[in-house]
């Protein structure tokens, strides 16, 4: 692939497999292009973008409901024995790890964490409410975080509930009362149940509700609020009478408890029977009824009695999604009800006037034709003609549904100007202002419509719900960082070392990036677009090369890629697939070519043939560039000692998929492996080069983990994983949760460590980039230490000093740049050694001395 000005051509968007979403940084304004037209372009740079076929391991990758990455992907990561259900045990350790935070459990590792940003590039919000009474807008993000801000113009976010995750995914719902009580419900992540929880104190502390049947939730379509009361619809599953039920219950309390208020048998159920129904309760308190729609069929409910009467059929149709809005006005009240049927969305309305539904119109591209979840339907607080659908892009009707409009395209119709994927659209009104206001949640934030009909985001600055795969920072100047995000591409900023508070990044490029790597400390860095492609870049914008395996008729299977760049050489990238049309799967090396195409070299061996499955997770030896690492999705650790050419293999377990592997960099052969730990360890380690394996998990709870980092001298391992931060001083081999009380309890996607500011930088899937700095124990040293040694003077010129026992004499040591790089090393020759750095450059130095378990490292500065 040429690297091209002009015509950009992007990859694909989050889940979908033709609209690319990309995020314009130009005045914050979020572009999406796909089926559209063609875009204008906005930079000089053609980043690969793979045509629609050869998508061969996920046929079925459409935005229904909102789903981001795909389910088989997901349950391939998460590997476990059969029979084990990684969901309720990694709820179940989340749990453990809240209840440690309550009881006081101590931490090893002392540090403090700092929010680092994106504080511009949000992520995907499903639920939203306007509190006019108290001027603050509340947002429910897809992870289960709740945000809050400090008026009506979207200012100053503030996360609510980070050490308590709630609902997951777009069925998730929010109601705020104006005295400070919240309620919300969806499929709740430290349950791995379908619940409803509420807060009295505006999200500072949280409760299960009450008064449940204690059968089985299937799912809550709907949880609707008229004044003080709640009203919830869902289904539940009875096994004694092996039957399905539609239940209303109803809270007077604003959520703590709830009572069953309506029911009725399903006579043929299945789980998802509630995605074909729905509950819309009028704006009019004296409205004696609620609306409820069980699929095909309108009943009204007695709000007195819970009783209810049949009215009508909507569409004689068979349903597949349903979906009901309306508005009470002038005392009648008109509903539109939402019907898939085959793919297309039809709509059809009924007023309480003549009782009767009229077919009104349809929808049928399908990029705009499906709900993108349950909150994505609404008509206008003034008139119930006006209607609002979210799918990939927002839909506007005037007429009741009998035609639409696609919101705020370019004037060529091309790409709209904000950011897709809405799964919320929302119509409030301001008593205030005495107008009404749209709102729609995306997967860019939260936008408000202007007067002139365009959408603005009100989330930016601040609503850091950024949903980060990978990213890197360049070590010589920890404030510059490079992320990749789902459907929010790849940004960049060189602002963390001067911009106080959450950082600003620039957005570049559109889709999900799945991985971001370098073996060069961040001076150069590769990208990758899920496994449809990449670039290797020299700087933020800089394109040293890109590749792409259609162009190779090759296919890298995999969502997330598995990637490694040898410290040895960075312009080399390793992945695993296939080239030439190729059966089997096989290490793949691209070479970059300035200028140009990398060039790909695939590896004789097959690991399919020869091991069985598929690579997931690659490495190569920093201390000797010979030595390579492979992981195979049926739980294989496999070694080669001649660059990849022949290879043994070992089992680490059948049960485990492995993600990462991390080779020791002090230590030739050492090496620990971490993957999916729901039914072994989580991590496993080996000190003779693979032959053997020993779990590694004492204090780490059930898990998925995902990245590695080692401090500059390999005493501290960090682990990211998908409950939380951890680290594991090596002397003692125990990892301990490291999140404390400022550190989000959400799904870590990555780490570094970063020697010049003895920081460990965590990427979060929920809550953007995140800091780990460790504490300084004395002037000097760092923590770890277990005697003081003074080192001066510091700043230094020509030399240091090292003052300390005399256990310092004839230790080794070795100084070290801000990358981690030995640069000098030696033996101390006496109790106050001097040391001549004067041939050193200027900048951030670290001596260390000793051997790793009784080891010293003390920071200094080279004028």
């Amino acid at each position: 692939m040429n690297i091209q000005p002009g015509n950009l051509k992007w990859p694909y968007l989050g889940l979908t497999v033709i609209a690319a979403v990309l995020y314009c940084s130009f005045q914050g304004r979020l572009v999406l292009s796909g089926p559209f037209g063609t875009q204008t372009a906005w930079s000089s740079f053609q980043p690969p973008a793979p045509p629609a076929r050869d998508r061969t391991i996920f046929p079925d990758e459409e935005e229904a409901e909102g789903e981001k990455m795909p389910e088989e992907w997901l349950n391939r990561i998460h590997k476990a024995a059969p029979g084990d259900d990684w969901k309720s045990i990694e709820s179940n350790s989340i749990r453990q790890l809240i209840e440690a935070k309550l009881n006081g459990s101590p931490v090893n590792l002392s540090g403090t964490w700092r929010e680092r940003g994106p504080a511009n590039i949000p992520g995907r919000i499903v639920d939203l409410e306007m509190d006019y009474e108290n001027n603050r807008i509340y947002a429910h993000s897809d992870h289960g975080i709740l945000f809050r801000s400090d008026d009506l113009q979207g200012n100053n976010w503030t996360a609510l509930n980070d050490q308590f995750p709630l609902g997951l995914d777009v069925a998730s719902q929010l109601k705020v009362f104006g005295d400070g009580h919240i309620a919300t419900c969806g499929w709740i992540k430290v349950d791995n149940y379908w619940g409803t929880y509420h807060s009295n104190d505006e999200g500072q502390t949280w409760q299960a509700s009450t008064g449940f049947s204690g059968r089985q939730i299937t799912g809550i379509r709907r949880m609707a609020k008229q004044a003080d009361t709640l009203y919830l619809f869902m289904q539940e599953y009875d096994p004694d009478l092996v039957s399905d039920f539609y239940l209303i219950y109803r809270s007077v309390d604003k959520g703590a408890s709830f009572s069953k208020f309506y029911q009725s048998a399903i006579p043929v159920g299945d789980g998802g029977r509630h995605n074909k129904s729905d509950l819309w309760v009028s704006n009019e308190s004296q409205d004696p009824n609620l609306y409820l729609m069980l699929e095909d069929s309108l009943f009204l409910v007695n709000k007195a009695t819970g009783q209810r009467t049949f009215n009508s059929l909507v569409s004689n149709l068979a349903v597949e999604q349903g979906l009901l809005t309306g508005l009470t006005k002038d005392g009648v009240t008109k509903l539109t009800a939402f019907i898939a049927v085959n793919g297309i969305g039809k709509f059809y309305g009924w007023n309480s006037a003549d009782q009767s539904w009229l077919y009104k119109g349809e929808l049928t591209d399908w990029w705009l034709a499906l709900p993108f979840g349950p909150n994505s339907f609404t008509c206008s607080q003034l008139s119930a003609d006006t209607l609002y659908f979210g799918a990939l892009l927002t839909s506007k009707s005037t007429d009741g549904g009998a035609s639409w409009t696609t919101m705020d395209l370019d004037p060529t119709g091309s790409y709209a100007l904000y950011h897709g994927d809405v799964p919320k659209t929302l119509s409030a009104f301001n008593p205030h202002t005495n107008q009404e206001e749209i709102y729609v949640g995306t997967d860019g934030g939260i936008y408000r419509l202007d007067e002139n009909g365009h959408f603005n985001s009100i989330s930016i600055p601040g609503l850091n719900c950024t949903q980060l795969y990978k990213m890197i920072s360049r070590q010589s100047n920890p404030g510059e960082m490079f992320i990749g995000t789902q459907d929010n591409g790849y940004a960049h900023t060189n602002l963390g070392n001067s911009q106080n508070g959450v950082t600003d990044f620039t957005f570049q490029w559109g889709g999900d990036v799945t991985n971001v790597a370098s073996g060069d400390g961040g001076a150069t860095f590769w990208l990758w677009w899920l496994g449809d492609g990449c670039n290797y870049m020299s700087g933020s914008d800089q394109v040293v090369s890109t590749w792409s395996p259609y162009d190779f008729n090759g296919g890298i299977p995999y969502w997330e890629a598995p990637v490694w760049i040898p410290s040895q050489f960075p312009d080399r990238c390793y992945t695993a697939g296939f080239l030439n049309n190729n059966a089997g799967n096989y290490l793949i090396k691209l070479q970059a070519n300035p200028g140009g195409p990398a060039t790909p070299t695939q590896y004789s061996y097959n690991f399919e043939a020869g091991v069985g499955a598929k690579i997931s997770a690659l490495a190569i030896s920093p201390l000797d560039p010979d030595y390579f690492y492979a992981a195979t999705e049926n739980g294989y650790f496999c070694r080669s000692i001649d660059g990849g050419v022949t290879w043994q293999k070992t089992l680490l377990s059948a049960s485990m998929y492995p993600r990462v592997i991390h080779p020791s960099e002090t230590n030739l052969g050492e090496v620990w492996v971490g993957g999916s730990g729901y039914s072994n360890s989580p991590v496993f380690h080996s000190a003779n080069n693979g032959q053997t394996f020993s779990a590694f998990d004492s204090g780490l709870p059930s898990c998925r983990v995902e990245a590695f980092a080692s401090n500059e001298d390999e005493t501290i391992l960090f682990a990211a994983t998908s409950v939380g931060p951890f680290a594991c001083e090596l002397s003692e081999s125990a990892w301990s949760d490291i999140s404390g009380t400022d550190g989000p309890l959400v799904q870590y996607m990555d780490v570094e460590y970063l020697p010049a500011i003895q920081t460990a930088r965590f990427a979060t899937y929920a809550r953007g980039v995140w800091d780990f700095q460790l504490m300084i124990t004395s002037t000097n040293e760092l923590s770890g230490g277990r005697e003081q040694i003074m080192i001066f003077p510091n700043p230094a010129g020509e030399f240091i000093r090292l003052e300390g026992s005399a256990e310092l004499v004839g230790q080794p040591y070795r100084i070290m740049d801000a990358t981690g790089k030995a640069v000098i090393r030696g033996r101390l020759d006496g109790r106050r050694p001097q040391i001549d750095i004067s041939m050193l450059s200027s900048g951030i130095y670290f001596i260390r001395t000793g051997g790793i378990n009784k080891g010293r490292t003390l920071k200094f500065v080279k004028l």
